[in-house]
Parts: structure tokens; C-alpha cells; sequence
């Protein structure tokens, strides 16, 4: 049985700071090791607003790649797994916190993720690619950024290097996720988009979408894993296992199929 819960909210502050506030009695028990899970329920949390891997779709309902894979985790795990949303910007700082006890959320590994998280083993990879407007001609190397509105998401590894790199040279502005990131860039709020690629990819392929991306040189990129709090190793363990089972299994290559295309290597 999987339980989908309606997004709770965060301030919009970072996650050192959010670590900080987060206080004992507003939070519930911490987050729990396998054997204490195996007796309730698996807290999992995403964003819902990273399609195709978690978003809420016109019937109000939770769903995407990364929603499948916590449910098959699951199963395979042999709990009830309850999904709920939270607002990326703050995931970590929750997780952390307690707040749940995995975050399936097709986050990616960073050494500053890992100073707060542990990671399970990657179950896919992603990297930065770069978009504009189709007509746009005047952007064909990060140099000509210089000037312009460039849009990413709060909190994502795409935010991280736009702030890292722009040094005033051009302007950011964030998104709470890729929905509102791609109408900024279609309406021309925004000049540039930095987004992880597979999302847009998957996006253009489902609506007609008028951008283009653009080869700006080698961009980073970083395996997706599973994120818990530290030091729960039989919860990591466990996943661990568990994904390693429905990859044997197929299972995992039908919600490939099913999200991301079909034929699709997606590991």
C-alpha cells in the first residue's frame, strides 16, 4: 500500500541555516534505521515538481519515475511506503532533520550533499545542459551569458553552478521547479535555462516546446542515488539490495519504459 501526502512547506532559506532553526519539537521522531521501519511506514519524500520523476498530474495524484521506484524499493523491502512532497531548496536540510527517512528524489551526489547525507549506490546519471529560445543566435558559449537573465532551480545542482560561475556577470533567477522554469524561458522572462538534462529532453518529447539547446562545452555531471540520513546502514543496506533486485528483475527497466522511453539505457 503507498500513501501519497500533500507538500508541506519550508522557508526559502539555505540548508545550513534550515538545519539550524529546525527544532526538536517541531519535527517528528528522527529518521529511523531499517529494523525500526520494518514495524510502520517508509517515509520518502521528492519534490513533485521534476517531471517526468515526481510531479502531481490533473488528477491531483503523485507520480513519476522516481515515485515508481520508491514504491517497487518497497515492495521489494517488504513496508508500506508513504510519499510525500517537499520543497526541493530544503530537502536535504529535512532529510537531515528527520523530517522522513529517504529522499527518492532523483537527487544528484555532490561532495556538499554528502557532508549532510549518506547515498545509497547510483541508479542513474544526469548531467547540465544548456537552453534557449528557438531564433536565438547570440548565445553560443557561456561567454555570452554576459548580460543575460539566466534561470535555474532553487537548490539544484544547475542553481549551484550558475551562482558558482556568474560572478555578476549575468543575472540569475530561480525556480521552485522545471514547469515554471520552462514557461519563464517560452515567455521570455528568462534568456538561458540551466536544467539537468533528461527532464527537458523527456519534456520536449511529450509537448511542443520551443527551445533548442546549445553546445556551450563540457558541463558537469553526477550519478543520481538515494539519499538518508547518516548513519543508518541497514536502511542502506536494504536499499541497496532492493535495487539491485529490481534491475535484475526488469522491473526497474519498465519504469524506464514507462517514464523515460522506451529502449532507453537508463542506469
Amino acid at each position: 500500500m503507498t500513501i501519497h501526502n500533500k507538500p508541506f512547506h519550508r522557508p526559502l532559506i539555505g540548508a545550513i541555516t534550515l538545519i539550524g532553526a529546525i527544532t526538536m519539537a517541531s519535527l517528528p521522531a528522527q529518521a529511523r534505521d531499517f529494523a525500526e521501519i520494518q514495524d510502520d511506514v517508509f517515509q520518502v519524500a521528492n519534490s513533485g515538481a521534476y517531471p517526468p520523476f515526481s510531479y502531481v498530474d490533473t488528477d491531483g495524484n503523485l507520480v513519476g519515475f522516481d515515485v515508481d521506484i520508491a514504491e517497487a524499493l518497497a515492495d521489494r523491502m517488504g513496508v508500506e511506503v508513504n510519499i510525500q512532497t517537499s520543497p526541493w531548496n530544503g530537502i536535504v536540510a529535512a532529510l537531515a532533520g528527520g523530517r522522513f527517512d529517504a529522499c527518492i528524489c532523483s537527487m544528484s551526489v555532490t561532495e556538499e550533499r554528502q557532508q549532510a547525507v549518506d547515498f545509497t549506490d547510483s541508479y542513474y546519471s544526469s548531467g547540465l545542459s544548456i537552453w534557449v529560445q528557438e531564433g536565438t543566435d547570440d548565445v553560443n558559449s557561456i561567454d555570452d551569458f554576459s548580460g543575460k537573465r539566466v534561470g535555474s532551480t532553487l537548490g539544484e545542482t544547475g542553481n549551484q553552478w550558475a551562482t558558482e560561475n556568474g560572478d555578476g556577470k549575468w543575472r540569475n533567477q530561480t525556480f521552485q521547479g522545471l514547469p515554471d522554469m520552462l514557461n519563464a524561458l517560452t515567455t521570455g522572462r528568462i534568456d538561458v535555462m540551466i536544467a539537468d538534462d533528461i527532464p527537458v529532453y523527456v519534456a520536449l518529447n511529450n509537448e511542443d516546446i520551443d527551445i533548442k539547446q546549445v553546445d556551450v562545452g563540457e558541463l558537469p555531471s553526477w550519478p543520481a542515488a538515494i539519499s538518508i540520513q547518516k548513519d543508518k546502514p541497514q536502511l542502506k543496506e536494504a536499499l541497496n539490495t532492493a535495487l539491485a533486485e529490481i534491475k535484475e528483475d526488469g522491473t526497474y527497466q519498465e519504469i524506464v519504459d514507462r517514464w523515460i522511453g522506451e529502449g532507453v539505457e537508463f542506469d
